[in-house]
Protein backbone atom coordinates (compact mmCIF):
# COMPACT_ATOMS: atom_id res chain seq x y z
CA UNK A 1 0.00 0.00 0.00
CA UNK A 2 1.55 3.72 -1.37
CA UNK A 3 -0.81 5.87 0.09
CA UNK A 4 -1.03 9.70 2.23
CA UNK A 5 0.61 9.28 5.54
CA UNK A 6 -2.60 9.32 7.52
CA UNK A 7 -4.17 6.61 4.99
CA UNK A 8 -1.05 4.34 5.43
CA UNK A 9 -0.91 4.96 9.45
CA UNK A 10 -4.10 3.28 10.12
CA UNK A 11 -3.40 0.17 7.86
CA UNK A 12 -5.55 2.00 4.48
CA UNK A 13 -9.09 1.50 6.99
CA UNK A 14 -10.26 5.07 6.17
CA UNK A 15 -12.93 5.22 3.86
CA UNK A 16 -15.50 5.61 6.22
CA UNK A 17 -13.50 8.31 7.73
CA UNK A 18 -12.29 10.30 4.35
CA UNK A 19 -11.40 13.37 5.90
CA UNK A 20 -9.09 16.23 4.28
CA UNK A 21 -7.46 15.56 1.46
CA UNK A 22 -6.09 12.53 2.25
CA UNK A 23 -9.52 11.09 1.94
CA UNK A 24 -9.70 11.12 -1.52
CA UNK A 25 -6.98 8.09 -1.98
CA UNK A 26 -9.70 5.89 -0.62
CA UNK A 27 -13.29 7.34 -1.27
CA UNK A 28 -14.49 9.65 -3.89
CA UNK A 29 -17.09 10.81 -1.72
CA UNK A 30 -14.64 12.45 0.49
CA UNK A 31 -14.49 16.53 -0.96
CA UNK A 32 -17.50 17.22 0.04
CA UNK A 33 -17.01 15.98 3.95
CA UNK A 34 -17.62 18.71 6.01
CA UNK A 35 -16.10 17.84 9.57
CA UNK A 36 -16.19 19.64 13.14
CA UNK A 37 -13.34 21.88 12.06
CA UNK A 38 -14.71 23.34 8.95
CA UNK A 39 -16.94 26.43 10.28
CA UNK A 40 -16.21 28.49 7.39
CA UNK A 41 -18.28 28.46 4.05
CA UNK A 42 -14.95 28.20 1.85
CA UNK A 43 -12.16 25.89 3.62
CA UNK A 44 -9.31 24.22 1.91
CA UNK A 45 -6.67 21.29 2.96
CA UNK A 46 -2.83 20.68 1.64
CA UNK A 47 -0.96 17.70 2.16
CA UNK A 48 2.58 16.97 0.92
CA UNK A 49 4.53 13.99 1.85
CA UNK A 50 7.23 11.65 0.78
CA UNK A 51 8.30 7.51 1.32
CA UNK A 52 11.60 6.25 2.27
CA UNK A 53 11.54 2.74 0.84
CA UNK A 54 14.64 0.56 0.42
CA UNK A 55 15.82 0.11 -3.20
CA UNK A 56 13.78 -2.49 -4.52
CA UNK A 57 16.73 -4.79 -4.41
CA UNK A 58 16.63 -5.10 -0.79
CA UNK A 59 12.42 -5.20 -0.70
CA UNK A 60 10.20 -8.01 -1.73
CA UNK A 61 8.23 -5.19 -3.08
CA UNK A 62 5.24 -6.67 -4.86
CA UNK A 63 5.34 -9.48 -2.27
CA UNK A 64 6.82 -12.53 -4.63
CA UNK A 65 8.19 -14.23 -1.87
CA UNK A 66 10.41 -16.12 -3.92
CA UNK A 67 14.14 -15.46 -4.47
CA UNK A 68 14.84 -13.48 -7.84
CA UNK A 69 17.90 -13.76 -10.07
CA UNK A 70 20.58 -11.48 -8.07
CA UNK A 71 21.52 -10.29 -11.44
CA UNK A 72 18.50 -8.33 -11.66
CA UNK A 73 17.87 -7.06 -8.25
CA UNK A 74 20.77 -5.49 -8.25
CA UNK A 75 20.00 -3.71 -11.47
CA UNK A 76 17.21 -1.54 -9.53
CA UNK A 77 17.84 1.21 -7.23
CA UNK A 78 17.00 4.87 -6.30
CA UNK A 79 13.49 4.39 -5.56
CA UNK A 80 11.67 8.06 -4.87
CA UNK A 81 7.62 8.18 -3.65
CA UNK A 82 6.38 11.92 -3.84
CA UNK A 83 2.83 12.24 -2.66
CA UNK A 84 0.22 15.85 -2.86
CA UNK A 85 -2.84 17.10 -3.10
CA UNK A 86 -5.36 20.08 -2.63
CA UNK A 87 -9.16 19.85 -1.50
CA UNK A 88 -11.02 23.37 -2.25
CA UNK A 89 -14.84 23.25 -0.70
CA UNK A 90 -17.59 25.54 -1.22
CA UNK A 91 -20.51 25.09 1.34
CA UNK A 92 -21.48 21.45 0.35
CA UNK A 93 -19.59 21.28 -2.93
CA UNK A 94 -16.04 20.07 -2.55
CA UNK A 95 -12.88 19.04 -5.08
CA UNK A 96 -9.99 17.44 -5.14
CA UNK A 97 -6.79 16.72 -6.92
CA UNK A 98 -3.64 14.54 -5.86
CA UNK A 99 -1.16 13.03 -7.23
CA UNK A 100 1.23 9.89 -6.38
CA UNK A 101 4.66 9.99 -7.88
CA UNK A 102 6.89 7.26 -7.84
CA UNK A 103 10.81 7.20 -9.43
CA UNK A 104 12.96 4.15 -10.22
CA UNK A 105 16.27 3.54 -11.86
CA UNK A 106 17.45 0.87 -13.97
CA UNK A 107 20.80 0.08 -14.84
CA UNK A 108 21.45 -1.01 -18.45
CA UNK A 109 23.12 -4.72 -18.52
CA UNK A 110 25.50 -3.39 -20.94
CA UNK A 111 28.46 -0.60 -19.58
CA UNK A 112 28.00 1.58 -22.69
CA UNK A 113 24.79 1.86 -22.89
CA UNK A 114 23.10 4.29 -19.84
CA UNK A 115 20.40 3.45 -17.79
CA UNK A 116 16.70 3.54 -17.59
CA UNK A 117 14.56 5.93 -15.26
CA UNK A 118 11.28 4.60 -15.04
CA UNK A 119 8.78 7.19 -13.24
CA UNK A 120 4.74 5.53 -12.45
CA UNK A 121 2.74 8.54 -11.68
CA UNK A 122 -1.31 7.91 -10.23
CA UNK A 123 -3.38 10.99 -10.50
CA UNK A 124 -7.07 11.43 -9.34
CA UNK A 125 -9.25 14.63 -9.70
CA UNK A 126 -12.94 14.09 -8.00
CA UNK A 127 -15.80 15.80 -6.35
CA UNK A 128 -18.22 15.47 -4.43
CA UNK A 129 -21.79 17.04 -3.21
CA UNK A 130 -23.96 16.41 0.76
CA UNK A 131 -27.13 15.48 0.33
CA UNK A 132 -29.44 16.06 3.17
CA UNK A 133 -27.54 18.45 4.77
CA UNK A 134 -24.41 16.78 4.11
CA UNK A 135 -25.38 13.86 5.76
CA UNK A 136 -25.22 11.40 2.76
CA UNK A 137 -22.26 12.32 0.41
CA UNK A 138 -22.01 11.16 -3.09
CA UNK A 139 -18.98 11.68 -4.97
CA UNK A 140 -16.90 10.36 -8.84
CA UNK A 141 -14.33 11.67 -10.70
CA UNK A 142 -11.20 10.04 -12.64
CA UNK A 143 -8.12 8.50 -11.51
CA UNK A 144 -5.11 8.32 -14.27
CA UNK A 145 -2.01 6.10 -14.52
CA UNK A 146 1.29 6.97 -16.46
CA UNK A 147 4.19 5.35 -17.39
CA UNK A 148 7.27 7.16 -18.57
CA UNK A 149 10.54 6.10 -19.39
CA UNK A 150 13.76 7.95 -19.82
CA UNK A 151 17.23 7.45 -20.79
CA UNK A 152 20.14 10.50 -20.01
CA UNK A 153 17.62 12.56 -19.45
CA UNK A 154 15.49 11.81 -22.83
CA UNK A 155 11.90 10.57 -22.86
CA UNK A 156 11.90 7.22 -24.59
CA UNK A 157 8.11 6.32 -24.06
CA UNK A 158 5.57 7.22 -22.51
CA UNK A 159 1.81 5.55 -21.16
CA UNK A 160 -1.01 6.85 -20.01
CA UNK A 161 -4.93 5.28 -19.09
CA UNK A 162 -7.69 7.20 -17.30
CA UNK A 163 -10.99 5.32 -15.81
CA UNK A 164 -13.61 6.98 -13.82
CA UNK A 165 -14.71 6.28 -9.85
CA UNK A 166 -17.59 6.68 -7.86
CA UNK A 167 -18.17 6.74 -3.99
CA UNK A 168 -20.70 7.71 -0.86
CA UNK A 169 -20.28 8.26 2.64
CA UNK A 170 -23.43 7.68 4.99
CA UNK A 171 -22.75 10.12 8.22
CA UNK A 172 -25.78 10.55 9.99
CA UNK A 173 -26.17 13.79 12.43
CA UNK A 174 -24.96 13.69 16.02
CA UNK A 175 -23.70 9.41 15.75
CA UNK A 176 -20.49 8.12 16.43
CA UNK A 177 -20.55 6.03 13.30
CA UNK A 178 -19.73 6.19 9.67
CA UNK A 179 -20.72 3.96 6.65
CA UNK A 180 -18.32 4.69 3.73
CA UNK A 181 -17.80 2.50 -0.06
CA UNK A 182 -16.28 3.22 -3.27
CA UNK A 183 -15.59 1.95 -6.68
CA UNK A 184 -12.75 2.38 -8.83
CA UNK A 185 -13.08 1.25 -12.79
CA UNK A 186 -10.06 -0.48 -14.63
CA UNK A 187 -7.29 2.10 -16.21
CA UNK A 188 -5.90 0.42 -19.15
CA UNK A 189 -3.26 2.92 -20.64
CA UNK A 190 -1.25 2.41 -23.79
CA UNK A 191 1.30 4.74 -25.49
CA UNK A 192 1.01 8.72 -26.18
CA UNK A 193 2.97 11.18 -27.40
CA UNK A 194 6.04 10.86 -29.21
CA UNK A 195 8.32 6.85 -29.36
CA UNK A 196 11.51 7.12 -29.36
CA UNK A 197 11.80 3.15 -28.66
CA UNK A 198 12.91 0.01 -31.22
CA UNK A 199 10.68 -3.12 -32.92
CA UNK A 200 12.88 -6.07 -33.29
CA UNK A 201 11.98 -8.22 -35.97
CA UNK A 202 9.97 -10.90 -33.98
CA UNK A 203 7.44 -7.51 -33.35
CA UNK A 204 9.02 -6.67 -29.77
CA UNK A 205 9.08 -2.94 -28.87
CA UNK A 206 12.39 -2.48 -26.78
CA UNK A 207 13.99 0.43 -24.89
CA UNK A 208 17.83 -0.14 -25.52
CA UNK A 209 17.98 -3.60 -24.05
CA UNK A 210 14.57 -3.11 -22.25
CA UNK A 211 11.24 -5.22 -23.53
CA UNK A 212 8.67 -3.09 -22.84
CA UNK A 213 5.17 -3.33 -21.72
CA UNK A 214 2.22 -2.80 -24.29
CA UNK A 215 0.26 -0.75 -21.34
CA UNK A 216 0.08 0.16 -17.94
CA UNK A 217 -3.37 -1.34 -15.78
CA UNK A 218 -4.56 -0.24 -12.29
CA UNK A 219 -7.34 -2.88 -11.42
CA UNK A 220 -10.62 -2.39 -10.98
CA UNK A 221 -10.92 -1.44 -7.06
CA UNK A 222 -14.20 -2.07 -4.74
CA UNK A 223 -13.97 -1.05 -1.45
CA UNK A 224 -16.08 -0.40 1.93
CA UNK A 225 -16.00 0.11 5.58
CA UNK A 226 -16.98 1.71 9.01
CA UNK A 227 -15.72 3.74 11.78
CA UNK A 228 -16.97 4.27 15.08
CA UNK A 229 -15.84 6.82 17.51
CA UNK A 230 -15.75 6.41 21.33
CA UNK A 231 -15.06 9.02 24.25
CA UNK A 232 -17.16 12.71 24.13
CA UNK A 233 -15.90 14.12 20.85
CA UNK A 234 -18.82 14.20 18.40
CA UNK A 235 -18.21 12.55 14.95
CA UNK A 236 -20.62 13.93 12.74
CA UNK A 237 -21.62 17.00 13.93
CA UNK A 238 -24.46 19.03 12.05
CA UNK A 239 -21.97 21.22 9.61
CA UNK A 240 -23.22 24.54 10.03
CA UNK A 241 -23.69 26.56 6.94
CA UNK A 242 -22.75 30.27 7.10
CA UNK A 243 -24.86 31.40 4.12
CA UNK A 244 -27.83 29.18 5.69
CA UNK A 245 -27.18 30.89 9.01
CA UNK A 246 -27.00 34.83 7.10
CA UNK A 247 -30.01 34.57 5.17
CA UNK A 248 -32.44 35.84 7.55
CA UNK A 249 -29.84 39.65 7.48
CA UNK A 250 -29.62 39.22 4.09
CA UNK A 251 -33.21 38.78 3.31
CA UNK A 252 -34.18 41.74 5.50
CA UNK A 253 -31.52 44.16 3.93
CA UNK A 254 -32.60 42.75 0.52
CA UNK A 255 -36.64 43.23 1.81
CA UNK A 256 -35.67 46.95 2.79
CA UNK A 257 -33.89 48.08 -0.45
CA UNK A 258 -36.62 46.70 -2.67
CA UNK A 259 -38.91 48.79 -0.20
CA UNK A 260 -36.74 51.93 -0.58
CA UNK A 261 -36.59 51.17 -4.08
CA UNK A 262 -40.61 51.18 -4.53
CA UNK A 263 -41.02 53.87 -2.31
CA UNK A 264 -38.44 56.53 -4.67
CA UNK A 265 -40.00 54.93 -8.23
CA UNK A 266 -43.23 56.36 -6.71
CA UNK A 267 -41.99 59.45 -5.37
CA UNK A 268 -40.28 60.43 -9.00
CA UNK A 269 -43.88 59.51 -10.09
CA UNK A 270 -45.59 62.55 -8.78
CA UNK A 271 -42.83 65.11 -9.09
CA UNK A 272 -42.63 67.20 -11.92
CA UNK A 273 -39.87 66.46 -14.55
CA UNK A 274 -38.08 69.38 -13.66
CA UNK A 275 -37.82 68.60 -10.48
CA UNK A 276 -36.73 64.89 -10.60
CA UNK A 277 -32.93 65.58 -11.02
CA UNK A 278 -32.63 66.83 -8.11
CA UNK A 279 -34.71 64.17 -5.98
CA UNK A 280 -32.63 61.57 -7.98
CA UNK A 281 -29.58 62.75 -6.44
CA UNK A 282 -30.76 63.36 -3.32
CA UNK A 283 -32.15 59.34 -3.39
CA UNK A 284 -28.84 58.39 -4.54
CA UNK A 285 -26.89 59.82 -1.56
CA UNK A 286 -29.72 57.99 0.91
CA UNK A 287 -29.27 55.07 -0.56
CA UNK A 288 -25.23 55.17 -0.61
CA UNK A 289 -25.75 56.03 3.00
CA UNK A 290 -28.09 53.65 4.29
CA UNK A 291 -26.56 50.65 1.90
CA UNK A 292 -23.32 51.25 3.99
CA UNK A 293 -25.10 50.54 7.20
CA UNK A 294 -26.43 47.72 5.94
CA UNK A 295 -23.19 46.33 4.34
CA UNK A 296 -22.01 47.03 8.07
CA UNK A 297 -24.44 45.40 10.04
CA UNK A 298 -24.19 42.45 7.62
CA UNK A 299 -20.57 42.06 8.25
CA UNK A 300 -20.85 42.55 12.15
CA UNK A 301 -23.29 39.63 11.93
CA UNK A 302 -21.29 37.67 10.06
CA UNK A 303 -18.26 38.13 12.23
CA UNK A 304 -20.79 37.21 15.42
CA UNK A 305 -21.90 34.08 14.10
CA UNK A 306 -18.47 33.18 13.00
CA UNK A 307 -17.25 33.67 16.14
CA UNK A 308 -19.74 31.16 17.25
CA UNK A 309 -18.93 28.71 15.20
CA UNK A 310 -15.26 28.97 15.93
CA UNK A 311 -16.26 28.90 19.87
CA UNK A 312 -18.62 25.79 19.42
CA UNK A 313 -16.03 23.65 17.80
CA UNK A 314 -12.94 24.89 20.18
CA UNK A 315 -15.67 23.93 23.11
CA UNK A 316 -15.79 20.81 22.28
CA UNK A 317 -13.35 17.99 24.05
CA UNK A 318 -10.63 16.28 21.73
CA UNK A 319 -10.50 13.06 24.28
CA UNK A 320 -11.62 10.69 21.28
CA UNK A 321 -10.90 6.73 19.78
CA UNK A 322 -11.44 6.31 16.61
CA UNK A 323 -11.72 2.38 15.06
CA UNK A 324 -12.08 1.89 11.41
CA UNK A 325 -12.53 -1.60 9.56
CA UNK A 326 -12.92 -1.73 5.58
CA UNK A 327 -12.47 -4.67 3.35
CA UNK A 328 -10.69 -3.68 -0.47
CA UNK A 329 -11.51 -6.22 -3.40
CA UNK A 330 -8.92 -6.01 -6.31
CA UNK A 331 -10.05 -6.94 -9.53
CA UNK A 332 -7.69 -9.94 -12.41
CA UNK A 333 -5.38 -8.47 -14.94
CA UNK A 334 -5.07 -10.22 -17.78
CA UNK A 335 -1.69 -10.95 -18.76
CA UNK A 336 -0.29 -9.14 -16.32
CA UNK A 337 3.35 -8.84 -14.67
CA UNK A 338 4.31 -6.52 -11.72
CA UNK A 339 6.01 -3.79 -11.36
CA UNK A 340 8.53 -5.71 -9.96
CA UNK A 341 8.40 -8.11 -13.01
CA UNK A 342 8.84 -5.57 -15.67
CA UNK A 343 12.05 -4.52 -13.95
CA UNK A 344 13.42 -7.50 -13.43
CA UNK A 345 12.44 -8.52 -17.37
CA UNK A 346 10.80 -11.77 -15.93
CA UNK A 347 7.27 -12.73 -17.51
CA UNK A 348 5.80 -14.14 -14.31
CA UNK A 349 1.83 -13.18 -14.41
CA UNK A 350 0.14 -11.72 -11.68
CA UNK A 351 -3.71 -10.63 -10.51
CA UNK A 352 -4.93 -13.87 -12.76
CA UNK A 353 -7.94 -13.84 -9.69
CA UNK A 354 -9.62 -11.39 -7.00
CA UNK A 355 -7.69 -10.91 -4.57
CA UNK A 356 -9.10 -9.78 -0.47
CA UNK A 357 -7.46 -7.14 1.72
CA UNK A 358 -8.88 -6.92 5.43
CA UNK A 359 -7.53 -3.58 6.85
CA UNK A 360 -8.06 -1.94 10.55
CA UNK A 361 -7.03 1.10 12.05
CA UNK A 362 -7.47 2.87 15.76
CA UNK A 363 -6.37 6.78 16.20
CA UNK A 364 -6.40 9.06 19.04
CA UNK A 365 -5.02 12.19 20.74
CA UNK A 366 -2.65 11.08 23.95
CA UNK A 367 -1.41 14.90 24.23
CA UNK A 368 -4.78 16.74 23.38
CA UNK A 369 -4.08 19.46 20.38
CA UNK A 370 -0.43 18.38 20.53
CA UNK A 371 -0.27 14.76 19.15
CA UNK A 372 -2.07 12.81 17.53
CA UNK A 373 -1.21 9.09 17.03
CA UNK A 374 -2.58 5.37 15.34
CA UNK A 375 -1.82 2.06 14.28
CA UNK A 376 -2.88 -0.14 11.97
CA UNK A 377 -2.93 -3.28 10.65
CA UNK A 378 -3.61 -4.99 6.90
CA UNK A 379 -3.26 -8.48 4.84
CA UNK A 380 -1.26 -7.94 1.92
CA UNK A 381 -2.37 -11.14 -0.86
CA UNK A 382 0.03 -11.99 -2.85
CA UNK A 383 -0.52 -11.53 -6.71
CA UNK A 384 1.28 -13.85 -7.90
CA UNK A 385 -0.13 -17.96 -8.30
CA UNK A 386 2.64 -19.16 -5.71
CA UNK A 387 2.47 -16.42 -3.36
CA UNK A 388 1.64 -15.95 -0.18
CA UNK A 389 0.10 -13.46 2.08
CA UNK A 390 1.81 -11.60 4.24
CA UNK A 391 0.45 -8.97 7.14
CA UNK A 392 1.66 -5.17 7.68
CA UNK A 393 1.37 -3.12 11.32
CA UNK A 394 1.43 0.38 10.44
CA UNK A 395 2.02 2.80 12.68
CA UNK A 396 1.68 7.02 12.65
CA UNK A 397 1.27 10.37 13.78
CA UNK A 398 0.72 13.99 13.27
CA UNK A 399 2.41 16.86 15.59
CA UNK A 400 1.44 20.49 16.26
CA UNK A 401 3.81 22.97 14.90
CA UNK A 402 3.12 26.53 14.87
CA UNK A 403 0.68 28.82 13.17
CA UNK A 404 1.74 30.67 9.98
CA UNK A 405 -0.86 32.06 7.75
CA UNK A 406 1.25 32.96 4.71
CA UNK A 407 1.84 36.39 5.05
CA UNK A 408 -1.87 37.07 5.18
CA UNK A 409 -2.57 34.73 2.03
CA UNK A 410 -4.29 32.06 3.18
CA UNK A 411 -6.10 32.89 6.66
CA UNK A 412 -5.66 31.10 10.27
CA UNK A 413 -3.68 28.12 9.86
CA UNK A 414 -2.19 26.28 12.15
CA UNK A 415 0.56 23.58 11.05
CA UNK A 416 1.27 19.74 11.57
CA UNK A 417 4.35 17.33 10.57
CA UNK A 418 3.26 13.25 10.07
CA UNK A 419 4.64 10.60 9.82
CA UNK A 420 4.54 6.98 9.26
CA UNK A 421 6.03 3.69 9.38
CA UNK A 422 4.83 0.23 7.52
CA UNK A 423 6.73 -2.95 8.25
CA UNK A 424 6.10 -6.27 6.93
CA UNK A 425 8.18 -9.56 6.47
CA UNK A 426 10.40 -8.79 3.82
CA UNK A 427 9.46 -4.91 3.37
CA UNK A 428 9.66 -1.89 5.61
CA UNK A 429 8.48 1.60 4.45
CA UNK A 430 8.44 4.87 6.08
CA UNK A 431 7.42 8.33 5.47
CA UNK A 432 6.98 12.17 6.57
CA UNK A 433 5.16 15.35 5.33
CA UNK A 434 3.34 18.05 6.17
CA UNK A 435 -0.52 19.54 6.26
CA UNK A 436 -2.71 21.94 8.12
CA UNK A 437 -3.51 20.48 11.73
CA UNK A 438 -6.87 20.56 12.90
Amino acid sequence: MLAPIRVTGLGGAYIASAEGVEGAAVNSASPAVRDAYSYRWFDYDVILGTSILGTLSDTDFDNHGATRAGENRARVGDFFQLTFGALLQFGRLGITGTGDLQQYTLASRSSTTPGLTISIGRWKALGAYGLFDGQLIVGGGFRAATMQIQQAGDTLFTMTGIAPEVGALLMPDDVPWRIGTTFRATVSGGPFGSDKTTVDPSGVRKAGDVILPSQVVLPWEAEAGIAYQLGPRPLNPPWQNPHDQEAPVRQRIAADRAAREAKYAAELARTPPEDRRALEVRFAREEEALRELEDARLDAESKRLYRIRRARYYNWPRERILLLASVLLTGPSQNAVSVEGFLDQRRQLVGQTVSFTPRLGIEGEPLPDRLRARVGTYVEPSRYEDGVARQHFTFGGDVKLFYFDLWGLIGETTWKVAFYVDVAPRYTNGGIGIGTWH
